[in-house]
């Protein structure tokens, strides 16, 4: 090979050497703003198809960060989907229909992302990922057999696509319903669509949700580039 030959295949590899895993998302345990921390509290959706409810299989989550006016701007996940119907936890429902039900709802697949101006940027525009489990107990209180009010607790993990498995993300939420078709009630502007588990927002039945109390963990993303120096590259060619 020429000189000029290796020196152009050595530009292409300084330059990759020096892009990849450039900014892996900085570690750290990040709290929403309604407990002090600079996180974004959310909004989300659970989507279903006619006949279904929260507990149906095929029923599809959307969520996005809410800065008080636009979704979406720091973070957000979206498409998991339950494959299985919830399981009921406990029920204290009495013979006239008032009490609580609880149930845990398992999720499957979807994807993650986070802004690269959020607290954890590091260098990475945005920070795309997939969500590999997800486990939402959600309680709905009745009043007369009628679904008037639910609570939440979510816990999830992800990982990061442009990075080694073992950067992952951990999720801990509390959310409020705010409103469900169940019910009647309308459909409140400015939240995240209603997923089908093809990721289109094709359904027009579902709940909307306020997320809060959030904790967002980063772990293991310290990845460094592994600079290429123009002596090992010389090393590999020959002088």
């Amino acid at each position: 090979m020429k000189r000029s030959g290796i020196a152009v295949c050595a530009v292409i590899i300084l330059l990759l050497a020096g892009t990849a895993l450039a900014g892996p998302p900085l570690s750290g345990a990040y709290k929403s703003v309604d407990i002090g921390g600079p996180l974004y509290v959310g909004r989300y959706t659970e989507g279903w198809d006619m006949g279904g409810n929260p507990f149906t299989a095929q029923t599809t989550l959307n969520c996005a960060s809410w800065d008080g006016s636009t979704l979406g701007t720091q973070w957000k996940y979206w498409c998991g989907t339950q494959q299985m119907p919830g399981i009921l936890l406990t029920n204290t429902v009495d013979v006239n229909g008032n009490g609580n039900k609880t149930y845990m709802c398992t999720y499957v697949g979807g994807y993650v992302w986070l802004s690269g101006t959020g607290p954890w940027g590091n260098g990475d525009p945005d920070y795309p990922g997939v969500i590999d489990s997800y486990v939402e107990f959600e309680t709905v209180i009745f009043s007369n057999w009628i679904p008037i009010g639910g609570v939440t607790n979510v816990q999830a993990t992800a990982h990061f696509s442009n990075y080694a498995p073992m950067c992952m993300t951990f999720f801990i939420g509390n959310g409020s319903r705010v409103a469900t078709t169940e019910i009647g009630d309308p459909i409140p502007p400015n939240y995240p669509a209603f997923l089908d588990p093809n990721c289109g927002a094709t359904r027009t039945l579902g709940a909307s949700w306020d997320f809060l109390t959030i904790t967002l963990t980063i772990t293991n993303c310290e990845v460094g580039t592994h600079e290429t120096t123009w002596g090992a590259i010389k090393s590999i060619y020959g002088k």
